[in-house]
């Protein structure tokens, strides 16, 4: 019997002690022809996520914490786990977010080896909105908004991809061939998925699956939703460190101009951080600092269309 795990499935979590278990059950639960093994990178926080992710190492034989002795940072963390990894293909599974479908393995699984020109699936997925309790099913089929497929570097440089990490299947021996794993590593990224995209898409085709297969939160505290100001301009500075960086490997891309494009969009996400927190006086400041006017930036300008564009935007 081959006992050697087809699928690794990646969970790297961080301060998520509310959403750990459930996002852990969901990966256990898979019906599946293949073997699979869990890896969960824990990255040191402050509440009591490591205690149950130890809970379910010791329980369960195919899940196992990766070897760190530090926070290594979300990228650094992820990475981390795929080079420990022994599938063939790696599956993401954040700790915030759950798998809704059992055969999300299989699904993704049979479609990587049926499509060998295929580097990365990704399947559509539900969004749970956190503060409002409402789930919306099959986010990119209800919506129309699905993600382009094929070679599609072009797409991720110009913003046009609507691509959700969160349901990423890599085939790990491209990874691991072409992602340089020391600088992802050494270089701290702020996001793990989009830098990947790019390269592995010069290599291969992405490709979309147009069944939910897990379940994506939003409105929760997270890397990409915070109510830390200046944590979100520093990681505007971060990304343009990424992108430039990025722009080191594929010389046909051109020059990197977007630098003054990163400098201002802290300002612009802070501002609209402000706007979901209903702090009037951050939105206006950050509204003064947004070299790039919206309607966003225009309604911070008083406390009653402040409260006008929030009251809209509800609706």
């Amino acid at each position: 019997m081959n006992t050697k795990p087809l699928i690794s499935v990646i969970v790297i979590t961080y301060n998520q002690e509310k959403y750990i278990r459930q996002a852990l059950d969901s990966i256990l639960a898979q019906e599946t022809d293949y073997p699979f093994e869990v890896i969960i990178g824990e990255d040191f926080g402050t509440d009591g996520t490591r205690a149950i992710c130890e809970e379910y190492a010791a329980k369960y034989p195919n899940v196992r914490m990766s070897s760190q002795d530090h926070n290594m940072g979300v990228t650094g963390n992820w990475v981390n786990c795929i080079l420990q990894a022994k599938g063939k293909y790696t599956i993401d599974g954040a700790g915030d977010d759950y798998w809704n479908n059992p055969k999300k393995i299989q699904i993704q699984a049979d479609f990587m080896e049926a499509n060998p020109d295929c580097v990365v699936s990704v399947t559509d997925y539900d969004t749970l909105y956190e503060g409002k309790g409402k789930i919306l099913h099959n986010t990119c089929e209800t919506t129309g908004v699905r993600p382009v497929e094929g070679r599609i570097q072009k797409e991720l440089l110009t913003g046009t991809d609507h691509v959700c990490g969160a349901s990423f299947c890599i085939r790990r021996e491209t990874f691991l061939k072409y992602i340089p794993t020391e600088d992802f590593m050494r270089l701290a990224f702020p996001r793990e998925d989009w830098p990947t995209l790019l390269i592995l898409t010069a290599h291969g085709d992405l490709r979309y699956i147009p069944v939910s297969t897990m379940t994506y939160r939003v409105g929760q505290e997270s890397i990409t939703r915070t109510s830390d100001y200046e944590k979100i301009i520093r990681r505007a500075q971060k990304d343009k460190e990424m992108t430039e960086y990025l722009y080191t490997l594929f010389p046909e891309w051109g020059p990197f101009e977007d630098g003054p494009y990163f400098d201002n969009i802290g300002y612009h996400h802070a501002l609209l951080a402000a706007y979901r927190n209903n702090d009037y006086k951050a939105a206006k400041k950050y509204a003064k600092l947004d070299k790039h006017p919206t309607k966003a930036t225009y309604m911070a300008r008083t406390w009653l269309t402040f409260k006008m564009f929030r009251w809209l935007k509800g609706k």
